[in-house]
């Protein structure tokens, strides 16, 4: 935590003395594998352009696969001062830059939330999220107006979830399946916020969303979901059935967890092996569950 808060201070207040902090705290940094605050850790260490350091940062590339994929443009060893500051001002100029308010909310929430501040970064998410309702041109993409950047509110539902506000994660997520463009979008993004409802204990609702993920999967003319069967998407949808199923007959909802087990049946029946594995049990469990309440 104390790393993170030091190099987002970093960031803001680039000083003359910062190397051997910087150096220091990327290399620890490695711990937590690939951070935005690693990346950040290597581009304040690059943007000095001391070739000396190529070592380190290619040493740190090399932690495990998602930093070696996160870090991949580093320049390789021979390259010149410009093209190691080069590489750092590109990648600071796309993801990090100077101006604390470029930065997403969800930096600072996060931030806050990790040092137990949950309170502060809660009523900051739901402001965030009062905007998006009142004003949802805000989702505009400036390049492309007739079209919506809907992934602000998927990280909202996230953020909410994580603090344990259920009830506001529904409300992102609900306004974020409803946004959804394509049958993959609105199926997937359905099907979490069937899990989230089940979560929250609002079985008849969540019941209802997991139908509408049925209805998009049975539009014949949704080429997005045209293989939805043969990957783990279709997996991840049975086994959200059958949890519900589960949660219906735990709930003493006996006709209703029937009616989903011969849905969720349905929709396993439809994967094919590979995507089916590991679910057959969840399957088997559940079934005996209903039968044990019916």
């Amino acid at each position: 935590m104390r790393r993170r808060i030091a190099l987002r201070a970093a960031q803001f207040d680039r000083a003359e003395g910062d190397p051997d902090l910087l150096r220091h705290l990327l290399r620890h940094e490695t711990r937590s594998s690939m951070t935005d605050e690693l990346r950040l850790a290597a581009v304040l260490v690059g943007l000095r352009g001391d070739t000396a350091d190529l070592p380190l940062l290619l040493e740190v590339r090399k932690t495990d696969f998602d930093t070696a994929c996160g870090l991949s443009e580093i320049p390789e060893p021979g390259a010149s001062a410009d093209e190691l500051r080069q590489w750092a001002r590109a990648l600071d100029e796309s993801m990090f830059g100077t101006d604390p308010s470029d930065e997403p909310v969800s930096t600072w929430t996060g931030l806050a939330r990790d040092q137990g501040m949950t309170e502060l970064a809660r009523v900051t998410l739901i402001r965030e999220l009062d905007h998006i309702f009142m004003d949802q041109g805000r989702l505009r993409r400036p390049e492309a107006p007739h079209t919506l950047a809907t992934a602000a509110l998927s990280r909202l539902a996230r953020d909410f979830e994580e603090l344990g506000d259920l009830p506001q994660a529904l409300r992102a997520q609900r306004l974020y399946a409803a946004l959804q463009e394509t049958a993959w979008n609105r199926a997937s993004a359905r099907r979490d916020l069937a899990r989230l409802e089940r979560e929250a204990g609002r079985l008849p609702q969540a019941a209802d969303s997991l139908a509408a993920v049925r209805d998009a999967l049975a539009t014949p003319a949704a080429d997005s979901l045209r293989h939805w069967q043969r990957v783990n998407f279709g997996r991840f949808i049975a086994e959200e059935h059958y949890r519900l199923t589960l949660a219906l007959a735990d709930a003493g909802r006996p006709e209703e967890a029937r009616a989903l087990l011969a849905a969720a049946d349905a929709v396993l029946g439809e994967l094919s092996e590979n995507a089916a594995k590991g679910i057959r049990e969840l399957a088997e469990r559940t079934a005996a569950r209903v039968r044990e309440v019916g």
